[in-house]
């Protein structure tokens, strides 16, 4: 019984000890004059009366516990790297992204999903 125990409390540490340092991916959204963001972190949405099309946006990392070597950035987020990505966001369109981090230590790390949508008072 002591043996079992002692497993179930390792297990616990180490699942606690592997979410606890995972890098994140955020998003983050400028709506224009008059407008309200709800949820900016992982999931953003935005909305004005503009009656524009598009505005501006970016997924970024959060939460980095060692020297990244290279990010892939994966979905509508098309950067060539770094720890964020700057974007359009069109109306009444979803745009979602994650990312495949590269360490230095040669350990790789696949992120959450970020979603990021916008609309206008069309």
């Amino acid at each position: 019984m002591k043996q079992k125990i002692t497993k179930i409390l390792a297990a616990i540490a180490l699942v606690g000890t592997c979410s606890a340092g995972a890098t994140e991916l955020n998003c983050d959204l400028q709506v224009k004059r008059g407008g309200n963001v709800i949820g900016n972190g992982q999931t953003c949405f935005g909305m004005d009366f503009s009656f524009g099309n598009s505005t501006t946006g970016k997924f970024y990392l959060t939460n980095i516990s060692k020297p990244i070597n290279k990010v892939i950035w994966n979905g509508d987020a098309s950067c060539s790297g770094g720890v964020e990505c700057a974007l359009t966001v069109y109306a009444y369109q979803t745009h979602t992204a994650t990312a495949t981090i590269l360490y230095k230590d040669g350990t790789y790390e696949e992120t959450n999903v970020s979603r990021i949508s916008y609309e206008t008072g069309h």
